[in-house]
């Protein structure tokens, strides 16, 4: 294993997280909010959380936690890279169905500090696993596609949010990054799947090295093993927004020129989480800061055009870091972000980024 190789899975998994935390201090704020928490109604500084930050089993587990700080974007991908270890580097949907099962029953142990919060965000999650699998200990013993259809009625992050780092196992290979991402991705119907690996063929490429982060966004656009050709949903409206992008005369121009593309979506729609980040990355070609903060703005406008408050930009921007984390590796970060980022999440959930990204790539590689 090179130390660029390492340097890229790190980028991407802390990356990963330092986007999740920099949306997350003002992920849904209305406008007044969030100029309240920034001083104007543009997020551009790594900021820590507020003292009344509240606790949310989707969101932070510790109130006011310390900047760098992540959310369930972290730790669902961290589950994936704790479940490649354990598993020896291999990896398929029913040893991560096993693995969410595990860890809603066992999560006094895997969670001793927070297993209330852990039992409302992966209960859920626990009984699609047990559908998935053909279980019946389960609350339901729904058939798979009603509990799918229960907790996600509509193509959602969940991928994005939980299989964002899937790529990272195959080296410039995306053709087998997006297959493998594809059927893992057992939580998703629809074109989530196909978004979430989109994404795992770009961060494959990435990991290869010497492209540009709008080279980086051709390949998620243009990967297509299935064959699915003309008309593919999340490549026309991704185009889209790359040509809104060509247009823009700066990153706050961007974001309002998009926002009227995703306000009538849901803001789980992967056309938003996985559209705003891949328009950003094309916007500064790969720019890392830029393409974070572009990101974690991510919009409602009124009639108007004046703010109404920011979307679930934790999301777009962990998506967004994930991604030039992968293209330019950990140097792409300021070391204060990085060490930040690193210490917060060890100390607030005994999550070890380092640890886990230098596991990952022994056993994988």
């Amino acid at each position: 294993m090179s130390d660029e190789l390492y340097s890229r899975v790190l980028g991407c998994m802390v990356g990963n997280t330092i986007g999740d935390a920099f949306g997350g201090v003002v992920e849904f704020a209305n406008a007044e909010r969030l100029k309240r928490i920034t001083g104007k109604h543009w997020a551009d500084e790594f900021l820590p959380y507020e003292k009344s930050h509240a606790t949310h089993p989707l969101g932070v587990w510790e109130a006011g936690p310390p900047r760098g700080t992540g959310t369930d974007d972290t730790r669902n991908n961290q589950i994936f890279v704790e479940c490649v270890i354990r598993n020896g580097g291999i990896i398929n949907s029913q040893f991560l169905a096993i693995e969410y099962i595990q860890r809603y029953r066992d999560r006094h142990t895997f969670y001793p500090r927070h297993a209330d919060l852990a039992e409302r965000h992966y209960g859920g999650i626990y009984r699609t696993s047990c559908a998935y699998l053909g279980m019946t200990e389960a609350l339901s013993a729904d058939p798979l596609w009603v509990a799918l259809a229960k907790g996600n009625a509509i193509p959602s992050l969940w991928g994005l949010i939980s299989l964002g780092l899937a790529g990272l196992l195959y080296q410039n290979q995306p053709e087998e990054a997006y297959r493998k991402t594809f059927e893992v991705d057992f939580m998703d119907i629809g074109y989530a799947r196909d978004a979430t690996a989109m994404m795992a063929a770009m961060i494959s490429v990435a990991l290869g090295g010497g492209i540009s982060g709008r080279e980086m966004v051709e390949v998620g656009l243009d990967t297509d093993p299935f064959g699915y050709g003309e008309g593919r949903l999340m490549a026309d409206r991704i185009r889209g927004f790359c040509r809104i992008a060509d247009d823009a005369e700066s990153d706050e121009a961007l974001i309002d020129a998009l926002a009227p593309e995703v306000m009538h979506l849901h803001p789980y729609d992967p056309i938003d989480v996985l559209g705003v980040p891949l328009a950003a990355l094309h916007y500064s070609d790969g720019d890392p800061i830029r393409t974070i903060v572009m990101a974690a703005n991510d919009r409602n406008l009124d009639a108007d055009g004046n703010l109404k408050g920011l979307r679930d930009v934790d999301c777009t921007a962990g998506v967004a870091g994930a991604l030039v984390g992968a293209l330019g590796g950990i140097e792409s970060f300021p070391d204060d972000w990085v060490k930040d980022t690193v210490e917060a999440n060890k100390a607030v959930y005994g999550i070890d980024l380092e640890a886990n990204a230098r596991s990952f790539c022994e056993s994988v590689y």
